[in-house]
């Protein structure tokens, strides 16, 4: 049976021309109203129309919903490449920042789903399993979304960097180079991404007899965080002859406090950072990094996003890597 506007009315209380304005997109209703209303045409199964049909016209809008945004060259090289990739697939992408998380994104995620938008790319490292559940009860299971944060047990279809690998990685190289005694300065703990690089390394160095991590250090991907690991390495009695830190800032930060008490790179230690960042390419010496591509994760993220729109079965819970690999520079 055809769900009408009556259908709506009876269900909500509201008179059928306040159905038809809230749903021709009138920014003259209450937004309790407006959410009552597309919550019960969901629910009922109407057909909602979005301002645009834009499959139609041959692209898709796309929201990219991203908190943590801070100066610096990590989020500009990620929204760069998923902008590239966007384009190169005939879409556009529409950046939205949130300061908080905790406040209004559930509120953003529903009122631009019944805009212009076709569908979401989230990259919000902060949200727990539970809070992206909250963020399904509030956007049409019909709504694509993509997420491009790890966690273990994902909500939505999720794309992202092989991060159990580029620790891996990152451990190897340190042996590929001969270096027995190595150290690590960690990322959040609460982060599932910094967890996996942890592990990764903490792994490869289990597997070999020759190896040994004789140095954690605590961090939180923040630039002092870099700082203080040096001045607590500078005062240990046995030192290790290597270091990768868990991002590109912590490790830029150490390699310039080092400079600054005389220390030498990568005579003294050798340093490996996360991300490849193109300011890597600037310091002195040039900072060894694990390379992460962000165009290719932005290729992948909007393949799944049009795998969504097309019905192709794709899991909610599907968990893509993109590949990392080691960008080896003077610093180790």
């Amino acid at each position: 049976m055809k769900i009408t506007l009556k259908d709506i009315a009876d269900d909500t209380g509201y008179a059928i021309s306040t159905i038809s304005r809230v749903l021709r997109g009138s920014e003259k209703i209450s937004i309790e109203t407006q959410e009552k209303v597309l919550s019960s045409a969901e629910k009922l199964g109407y057909k909602i129309p979005r301002n645009g049909d834009n499959k139609s016209k041959g692209y898709l809008n796309i929201a990219l919903v991203a908190s943590g945004f801070h100066e610096g060259e990590f989020y500009s090289s990620y929204f760069n490449g998923l902008n590239i990739a966007a384009a190169n697939q005939n879409s556009r992408l529409f950046l939205f920042a949130v300061l908080n998380h905790k406040k209004g994104l559930k509120k953003l995620l529903r009122e631009l789903s019944y805009d212009y938008f076709d569908g979401f790319v989230l990259f919000i490292p902060e949200l727990q399993r539970h809070d992206y559940e909250k963020l399904a009860s509030v956007v049409s299971s019909k709504f694509p979304i993509i997420s491009n944060s790890l966690i273990e047990d994902p909500v939505f279809p999720t794309v992202t960097f092989d991060s159990y690998s580029g620790g891996f990685l990152a451990a190897k190289h340190f042996q590929n180079q001969g270096y027995k005694k190595v150290g690590i300065i960690l990322g959040p703990e609460n982060r599932s991404e910094s967890r996996f690089r942890k592990n990764g390394f903490v792994d490869y160095i289990d597997q070999r007899n020759d190896m040994q991590i004789t140095w954690v250090c605590s961090g939180n991907y923040e630039f002092e965080a870099g700082v203080e690991a040096f001045l607590k390495f500078k005062e240990l009695k046995e030192k290790p002859e290597a270091v990768f830190a868990s991002n590109d800032t912590m490790a830029a930060a150490f390699l310039e406090t080092a400079k600054k008490y005389n220390f030498k790179i990568p005579e003294d230690v050798a340093l490996l950072g996360y991300d490849d960042l193109p300011h890597n390419m600037y310091t002195h010496p040039t900072l060894s990094s694990v390379h992460t591509d962000y165009e290719k994760l932005g290729n992948a993220t909007i393949k799944a996003l049009f795998d969504c729109l097309s019905d192709n079965n794709i899991k909610a819970n599907l968990l893509s890597f993109v590949p990392v690999s080691i960008s080896h520079k003077e610093s180790s």
